[in-house]
């Protein structure tokens, strides 16, 4: 098989190559990840983005067990937590991010953890604050930033998992969350459970960029879509708290003005790029001092490639940039280990090399 990971491969399509940094892998398991080909039905960026959604197998069932977690300010979130037979405390366990407008049974989320629980992986998908089964347990609504939710759900784990290496996985917006806690828990003043590595899959690391390449006609679409939900749920999270007040949306039309409007104002910043500023993981990430893939697509429509110029991974953070893929679509021309859906046979491979997990 073709190797798809060495530095020529995908920083032909890096704005400036001299940023890009390479974590060290084996030879052998180098040499088992196949570059990624689109599948010839879904050619570009959208395509793959748009088919990523729609396309796929049926509905996964993975045995789980619903938690909530109690957080500081009062607030619960819901967590679904999925255990091999024969696990045992010491073998590795990860917490899932899901994105904007979604939850923890997102199907992308739910393939991740059905590769994760047949390699024996202990499996935790997050609910962000007020997503999901979680709705009602919250007065607050997650974002970008929302790190010490993240971290409450691994401190959990990590009591019930003691001697477990525990992986963050996060997808879009908990991709961000990902990264972000990565740095975080890398600095002298974590006091949190150790995290042992993580993985984040085309994370808005610019959240600023982001925005505004939402805002490009080409992406209007998924603007309005992203937006339209964002409504939707606040007005449905005030009707259920009526003590939050009005939440005043009715001329917020981009995800720009909802964050200026609606997040920041909420959340303790000044408006959207203070929020922005503040939270997008970009300028974090050499702060990171831990084991990580990072797995992008040039062709991501609402992510710009551009917003990675620039970020300045350290050595052990693996950043893969592939030409094609959309966002969170990576659907394969040919199936790797059974699937087509490439981004989270990938990301799967990765924490196995990373804990020496049988993957035949």
């Amino acid at each position: 098989m073709r190797r798809s990971t060495s530095r020529h491969s995908y920083t032909r399509f890096m704005p400036n190559p001299t940023h890009l940094s390479e974590a060290p892998i084996s030879a052998a398991a180098d040499a088992l990840t196949p570059r990624f080909d689109p599948h010839p039905w879904f050619p570009g960026g959208h395509a793959q983005t748009i088919g990523g959604r729609y396309v796929g197998p049926g509905r996964i069932v993975l045995d789980s067990t619903e938690r909530t977690i109690d957080l500081p300010d009062g607030d619960r979130i819901c967590v679904l937590e999925s255990t091999p037979q024969g696990w045992a405390p010491g073998a590795p366990a990860a917490v899932l991010l899901h994105g904007l407008a979604s939850t923890a049974e997102a199907p992308y989320i739910l393939r991740m953890a059905r590769r994760l629980d047949d390699l024996g992986v202990r499996v935790v998908r997050m609910n962000l604050r007020g997503a999901g089964r979680g709705f009602g347990l919250a007065r607050g609504f997650y974002h970008a930033g929302r790190t010490e939710d993240v971290r409450a759900v691994v401190d959990r784990l990590a009591e019930r998992a003691s001697r477990s290496p525990i992986a963050v996985v996060g997808f879009s917006l908990g991709a961000n969350l990902a990264l972000k806690l990565a740095a975080e828990a890398s600095r002298p003043s974590y006091d949190g459970a150790p995290i042992d590595g993580f993985v984040a899959a085309n994370p808005p690391i610019d959240l600023s960029a982001c925005c505004r390449a939402m805002q490009h006609r080409q992406n209007r679409l998924y603007d309005w879509s992203f937006v339209r939900w964002l409504r939707t749920e606040v007005r449905r999270l005030h009707a259920r708290f009526p003590e939050l007040g009005p939440p005043e949306l009715d001329d917020v039309r981009s995800v720009y003005d909802f964050d200026d409007r609606y997040t920041a104002p909420r959340n303790g910043f000044a408006d959207a790029e203070d929020y922005y500023r503040r939270n997008s993981a970009g300028p974090l990430a050499p702060e990171i001092r831990m084991p990580g893939l990072v797995v992008h697509a040039a062709d991501d429509p609402f992510i710009p490639v551009s917003a990675f110029e620039g970020v300045a991974f350290p050595p052990y953070v693996r950043f893969e940039l592939l030409p094609h893929g959309g966002h969170l679509g990576y659907i394969a021309r040919r199936p790797w280990r059974g699937d087509r859906r490439w981004l989270e046979t990938r990301l799967a491979a990765w924490l196995a090399e990373r804990w020496g997990l049988n993957v035949a």
